[in-house]
């Protein structure tokens, strides 16, 4: 069960590191160059999370461990940047990333005892991990659903919406219908979820792609919430 609780731990600093407090300026500016600054702040950040995050004083040699891993990940996504070999590699890259952190805090739990400051709950981890999840890291997954079936934004044809909508309006929305199903399944009102996607779906939508378009973000959305919260309950 520490083994798990670990885990569980590091996707948490994992989703933090990644997503939440990685600024789109670095993810950016790192797909230009093999190496530069950006990487080295990253992995600075990374190897911060893994260890603060881990609850324990020990563990700084697995930290260190996948700070180095997450560094030649993220070397390895910015070369097939260079070489404009891109889709698809978010989700690869994600993958190598948590194969590291399951197959290190393995070796570690073999190697050393896994010693936390104080008692964790393995069910309240889980739910701050789903929580986190759908937050920015769904945006971004969700994003790049869209990027690799090639499904652009209604609009003007750039994948810029022109219909007046609020900047950032649809992020806001995702995010809280999202926390709203994980709440929901979490206590088990699952009819109550299909409420809520039938409510959305009243939405006046001013052309069948848009109708496509808000129906595929809307069934990404909601799914990423029930799977996260049926999860969530198998930790009970």
């Amino acid at each position: 069960m520490p083994v798990v609780k670990l885990i569980v731990l590091q996707l948490i600093a994992h989703l933090l590191y990644d997503f939440v407090f990685q600024p789109a300026e670095w993810s950016n500016n790192k797909k230009s160059s093999l190496f530069s600054a950006f990487h080295a702040y990253h992995v600075l950040i990374v190897f911060l999370f893994s260890y603060i995050l881990s609850f324990d004083p020990g563990f700084w040699t697995g930290a260190l461990v996948l700070a180095f891993l997450h560094l030649l990940t993220d070397m390895s996504k910015s070369f097939l940047h260079i070489k404009n070999r891109s889709r698809n590699i978010f989700f690869i890259d994600q993958v190598v990333h948590l194969i590291s952190i399951v197959l290190v805090v393995g070796a570690y739990s073999r190697l050393y005892s896994i010693n936390f400051i104080f008692e964790l709950d393995l069910f309240i981890l889980a739910v701050a991990a789903g929580f986190i999840l759908c937050s920015k890291p769904s945006n971004v997954l969700i994003k790049n659903i869209f990027i690799s079936f090639s499904i652009e934004t209604p609009g003007d044809g750039h994948g810029i919406e022109n219909d007046g909508g609020l900047p950032n309006a649809g992020k806001l929305i995702g995010i809280s219908e999202r926390y709203l199903a994980l709440a929901l399944i979490i206590l088990g009102q699952y009819p109550a979820v299909g409420l809520i996607i039938a409510a959305k779906s009243i939405l006046r939508l001013n052309s069948t792609q848009k109708s496509e378009y808000v129906l595929v973000g809307t069934l990404l959305s909601f799914a990423i919430a029930v799977f996260s919260g049926i999860i969530i309950n198998l930790a009970r």
